[in-house]
């Protein structure tokens, strides 16, 4: 009743309204089964080529704008070298939804559910300002099957057992004065945790671990890869926090009956990743069970370079910053102290403190000792029958030492004297040419 008491020039706005929004409808509705979806397949296999290769079986358009399913998923990874392991992902199913209506605040929200096996991952993505604020992710996962996660790539070793993950990061950008925003990792903040309820395994017993090394030399000891059996994990837990300009493992919880391990790990960000400083300790060993059943395995184990400290444990320091990274084989963990008294601030360096120390007070000269003998002035081989003058008012009728040179005899207090010039000649009064006597 109210409507029919509407002006004339109100219900007029209100049908071009409601016509505009139908028009809106209809069109964001023909946009998405009208879109060529199959373009963004052949885009998506185009843009990974450089490092996966990347198969889709087909693609489906959903009846909800914004949304697409893509079937038969299968990412391989491409190493860049043959010493690098490859991994590969299959998803059954892939959901990718875009949010129509957080485009109108200038955010792209994209949601991916995907079916991995037995297992689902669904995570969000938001980008603020299309990407230009920063980035945010969320991401839940369960019982999803080990060899379907890239942890060859990650470990070096394939994994099998059901994972249970959990993840979210808020990482937002910096805006500089001159160029591009660029992440800043001193204000993120998120939470991490990764789980194995039961029954996972690390190695298969036929592929061979691959560290990876830094240089050349290393490379080439550890050659074609080291012989690694399988290891059984129990159950493992293991969670990690960001926050305060932090990243610290909070939880590192694994039982087997194949050896130990405890893990100490954090990180002071900085805002480049890899200029963060690392401060962790890794300790482990093998059981006796494990050197029965996989000795190639425990042999592995042990001949890591770390030595067997006083917990019976192997410890290897994990320290500098993270992109180069140093493994030491130092003790470390509760009981020791994790950095060493190291400081690796990429800031400017603190001036150095000087210390001025006074000047000391001179010294008296010595008095002239009683009786001492006059010292002689050295004289070169070739000027030793040059005649040598008398000083000016000096008495002749005085007698001097045997032995003493006229003119070399030097008042008491004079410093002794120095050598002659390389000609060999002198200037009257003992002193070399060029220069004044001192005899007075």
């Amino acid at each position: 009743m109210a409507l029919l008491n509407l002006s004339p020039r109100v219900r007029k706005i209100l049908r071009y309204v409601a016509i505009g929004f139908f028009a809106l409808v209809v069109f964001v509705f023909a946009f998405q089964l009208s879109f060529p979806y199959t373009r963004v397949k052949e885009r998506l296999v185009d843009s990974l080529s450089d490092k996966y290769d990347v198969t889709i079986g087909d693609v489906e358009r959903g009846f909800i704008p914004g949304r697409v399913y893509f079937n038969d998923v299968n990412i391989r990874t491409r190493p860049a070298s043959p010493s690098e392991p490859v991994t590969t992902m299959l998803i059954k199913r892939l959901e990718v939804d875009v949010g129509i209506l957080p485009l109108l605040h200038g955010t792209l929200r994209v949601y991916v559910d995907a079916k991995i096996g037995t297992g689902d991952l669904n995570a969000t993505v938001w980008l603020p300002g299309f990407g230009k604020k920063g980035f945010r992710f969320e991401a839940e996962g369960k019982g999803i099957p080990g060899t379907g996660l890239p942890m060859r790539a990650a470990l070096g070793l394939p994994m099998t057992g059901k994972i249970d993950l959990s993840a979210s990061l808020d990482l937002p950008n910096e805006v500089p004065k001159v160029g591009r925003p660029v992440p800043n990792w001193k204000a993120a903040s998120g939470a991490f945790m990764i789980a194995c309820p039961s029954g996972c395994t690390f190695g298969d017993g036929h592929t061979k671990l691959k560290p990876l090394v830094k240089n050349a030399g290393q490379q080439a000891m550890v050659g074609e890869g080291i012989d690694f059996g399988q290891v059984n994990i129990d159950s493992l837990l293991a969670k990690a926090e960001i926050k305060n300009g932090k990243l610290d493992v909070t939880k590192f919880d694994a039982k087997s009956k194949d050896g130990e391990l405890y893990i100490d790990y954090s990180m002071t960000l900085d805002k480049e990743f890899g200029n963060s400083v690392v401060a962790g300790c890794l300790r482990f060993k093998g059981s006796d069970a494990l050197l029965k059943r996989e000795p190639k395995t425990f042999a592995a184990i042990q001949t890591t370079g770390a030595e067997r400290r006083s917990d019976g444990l192997f410890h290897i320091r994990l320290t500098d910053h993270f992109s180069i990274m140093k493994r030491l084989n130092q003790e470390c963990g509760a009981n020791a102290k994790t950095n060493n008294g190291e400081n690796f601030n990429t800031g400017p360096a603190a001036p150095p403190k000087l210390t001025v120390m006074p000047d000391e007070p001179a010294k008296p000269p010595a008095p002239p000792a009683i009786n001492a003998p006059t010292p002689a002035i050295p004289i070169d081989a070739g000027a030793a029958t040059a005649p040598t003058a008398a000083p000016p008012g000096a008495g002749t009728g005085g007698a001097r030492p045997e032995g003493e040179a006229a003119g070399s005899a030097v008042p008491p207090g004079e410093a002794t004297p120095r050598e002659l010039p390389a000609n060999g000649t002198l200037s009257p009064g003992g002193a070399p040419a060029g220069e004044p006597s001192r005899l007075r």
